[in-house]
């Protein structure tokens, strides 16, 4: 495993934006408003040669509050997670009650760990100065920064180097299957994480918006790695403001863009709406595959026909979206949980499988003879065989004598013997038409 270097700090005194500058992308959501990171954000990092895993946390503030106390509760898990531990202040702020408490924390729980004190938003002469008044935190050696425009980040590494513990040299598997769970707000994404991993992984209130980044966590299960990105609610467009949640939104959409497998949830008692449609298509777009679950299952009173009726009527809403496998789950009891990862590896491995082009060929001439085609302006349709093309998703090729003679409903009709034949549920699919 990669060490792991934690930035801890008060909220507002540039931890994203220094976990941005040492990665180079803007991996985090910088806002000048307080708290925009809630969650530990973790991602890979390189300098010098040297790989690590650089680690965002809330800000650490001992205030009253649901959301406060959940984002104390994970910088202090961070900090015990954390190899290297980076101590982020703010010259411009100066000194606060919150800054002198982290420190006292740190010298008297965390004295075993190597910690950086990083004096940060000194952009000139005279924040220098200022920045010297710092070591009443008892940490004498402040490392001057701006993580604005990187001056002194590159030193502050430099020396953070030197204290990185060794690895094993191994590689991390990069076999991972990469699932993303999306939704609306407070549909239960993070409890649905969190029950999963057995731990607060992520931040969890009643209060929608809570996750605002796209979260990544690693885990394995059946010798299988997987990479799960819990990610901020999608809203309507028209309800997103600008700022904070635009780009939580963009993050969610970027998730989806790098996921195998889309974990669409929504709230049992409300239903499907809109806007889980809109997801759906969104991944559907992207070629991704797609797993709709039900959360909140427990709190519905059903009987024995209640979870056939329910799918019914789901499905009687997705239209052209109704091969997407239905899965009822709750994060509260933890049912079907681990059910939702094993369809979602058995739907990723489908999506991946190349199937032979005799198989397919067989499946043509079944089909062909089931429902052949019917003709247009005169002309007899003819297919001479398929292949499946390369591509990260499904994509089958029919050479025939005439493209523009398939109809809608024979392609349709073609799409949905494919995914029975070849078990491709929840699998987008692309069907070409080629000349022969």
């Amino acid at each position: 495993m990669k060490p792991l270097i934690a930035l801890v700090g008060r909220p507002n005194v540039g931890k994203s934006t220094l976990f941005n500058r040492i990665l180079r992308e803007r991996a985090a959501i910088v806002d000048s408003t307080p708290g925009v990171t809630r969650d530990r954000h973790i991602s890979e990092g390189f300098w010098q040669g040297r790989a690590f895993r650089l680690m965002d946390t809330g800000g650490y503030a001992p205030e009253d509050g649901i959301i406060s106390s959940a984002m104390l509760d994970q910088t202090m898990t961070a900090i015990n997670d954390a190899d290297i531990i980076v101590f982020v202040t703010d010259a411009r702020a100066g000194l606060s009650y919150d800054d002198l408490e982290l420190a006292k924390v740190l010298q008297q729980r965390f004295s075993h760990k190597p910690v950086f004190f990083a004096v940060n938003k000194v952009e000139s002469p005279q924040l220098t100065y200022e920045a010297a008044s710092f070591v009443s935190t008892g940490f004498t050696d402040p490392w001057c920064i701006s993580a604005k425009d990187g001056s002194g980040v590159a030193d502050l590494l430099d020396a953070i180097l030197h204290e990185l513990p060794e690895t094993d040299g191994e590689q991390e598997e990069d076999g991972a299957i990469r699932l993303a769970v999306v939704g609306r707000p407070n549909v239960g994404k993070s409890s649905f994480v969190n029950a999963l991993l057995g731990n607060n992984r992520q931040i969890v209130s009643d209060i929608p918006g809570t996750t605002r980044d796209a979260i990544d966590t690693r885990f394995t299960r059946n010798q299988q790695e997987f990479l799960l990105i819990d990610t901020a609610g999608l809203r309507k467009r028209t309800k997103i403001s600008a700022g904070i949640e635009y780009y939580s939104s963009l993050r969610s959409e970027k998730a989806i863009e790098r996921c195998e497998v889309v974990m669409v949830m929504l709230d049992a008692g409300p239903g499907i709406e809109k806007q889980d449609l809109k997801i759906i298509n969104m991944a559907t777009e992207r070629k991704r595959a797609v797993l709709l679950l039900v959360n909140k299952w427990d709190l519905i009173e059903k009987d024995s026909k209640t979870s056939k009726q329910y799918e019914d009527t789901l499905r009687s809403h997705m239209g052209n979206l109704a091969y997407v496998p239905v899965l009822f789950i709750s994060a509260l009891t933890k049912k079907n949980l681990y059910r939702a990862i094993d369809t979602a590896r058995e739907i990723r491995d489908n999506r991946a499988r190349k199937i032979s082009t005799s198989a397919l060929n067989r499946f043509l001439e079944e089909a062909l003879a089931a429902n052949p085609p019917s003709s247009k302006g005169g002309t007899e349709l003819k297919i001479k065989y398929m292949t499946q093309i390369q591509a990260p998703w499904p994509v089958f090729a029919f050479f025939c004598n005439n493209p523009e003679l398939v109809q809608t409903n024979f392609r349709k009709f073609l799409e949905n013997r494919l995914r029975e034949k070849f078990d491709l549920k929840g699998v987008t699919i692309s069907l070409r038409f080629l000349q022969k």
